[in-house]
């Protein structure tokens, strides 16, 4: 239902404004139910167990409907990234000049299946002194949105895929005979591609196209987490990893062994990683976002210091 009233936003600026009015949604849903809750607790004929019960569902209901409308922003804002995405298909596929963006390269099936759930708990002291844990939220990390949240900064993160089929990086459509000129399109232009290798064939044939074109040195590969957010057992990010070392050391790369917390991973130009870093799925956003910072970092470094050897040879 949610997805479906983001989708009836057809441009960028539609999107926005679903946004705006979800936040305004959330904020009148939350004073409503307050006011409400009060309001029903102080009346004098309703006392007792009855003033309790009204009061709890009245602001049960407002907060389930300030859920709606929080989600339901989380939904524009991803149409609002679908749009860009498509927009930015339509401009390479025109040879037009692109802003920077980032290409984000998985099995499909992997599709929210890492997360992890974050429990926030609050210690409270009771009279005697005894500490009880209090489980007061329980938020749900989903990787994919991670990335995106980490790389934002750096540009859009796109994705083929189906629009609002998830939530992260937008989604570009294309038919089913055009992928791998779209993927070989998206990774020549991209400034950052982020890779969540499997051996499966889709991305097995993105991982060929990766080592045999030069773009490794602008990849970010990733081995995920190994926390399972759900039951669905087709995707195991272990076996994945173990499946596409052939696919490296068959072109002469040292692939690291899987990391149960998961890790980052940079080659540059070398057969042997010059970056490697272990992120968690929980607090992994300040160290992906500072791992792309020194890649781009040392590619620019790199693309000046190739700018001055031309201009010395033609000297």
């Amino acid at each position: 239902m949610l997805r479906r009233l983001a989708g009836m936003a057809m441009s960028r600026g539609g999107a926005k404004q679903g946004r705006r009015l979800s936040s305004l949604g959330l904020i009148i849903a939350l004073v409503i139910a307050s006011c409400g809750a009060i309001y029903i607790a102080s009346r004098p004929y309703v006392s007792g167990w009855p003033a309790l019960l009204a009061f709890m569902a009245c602001l049960a209901a407002g907060l389930y409907l300030a859920q709606a409308c929080y989600d339901l922003e989380g939904w524009f804002e991803q149409r609002e990234r679908d749009l860009y995405a498509a927009r930015l298909w339509g401009q390479l596929k025109d040879d037009a000049a692109v802003e920077p963006f980032i290409l984000y390269l998985r099995p499909f099936i992997s599709t929210n299946q890492i997360a992890q759930t974050d429990h926030h708990v609050v210690p409270i002291r009771s009279a005697s002194g005894a500490v009880m844990n209090f489980a007061a939220a329980a938020d749900r990390v989903e990787f994919e949105e991670e990335i995106e949240g980490a790389l934002r900064a750096f540009g859009p993160l796109v994705a083929l895929g189906q629009p609002l089929e998830h939530m992260g990086a937008g989604r570009i459509r294309v038919e089913d005979d055009e992928w791998q000129d779209a993927i070989a399109r998206l990774i020549d232009a991209a400034s950052l591609v982020v890779l969540l290798p499997s051996p499966r064939p889709g991305t097995s044939w993105e991982v060929e196209r990766i080592l045999t074109s030069g773009a490794l040195d602008k990849t970010i590969l990733v081995d995920p987490p190994n926390a399972r957010g759900a039951d669905d057992a087709s995707y195991d990010p272990v076996s994945e990893w173990a499946g596409v070392y052939q696919s490296f050391h068959a072109h002469g790369f040292e692939l690291p062994e899987d990391d149960p917390e998961g890790q980052l991973i940079w080659f540059a130009s070398d057969h042997t990683p010059q970056l490697a870093e272990t992120i968690s799925l929980v607090d992994g956003q300040a160290h992906m976002r500072s791992f792309a910072r020194r890649i781009l970092k040392s590619r620019k470094l790199a693309a000046r210091s190739a700018d001055k050897e031309g201009t010395r040879e033609h000297a």
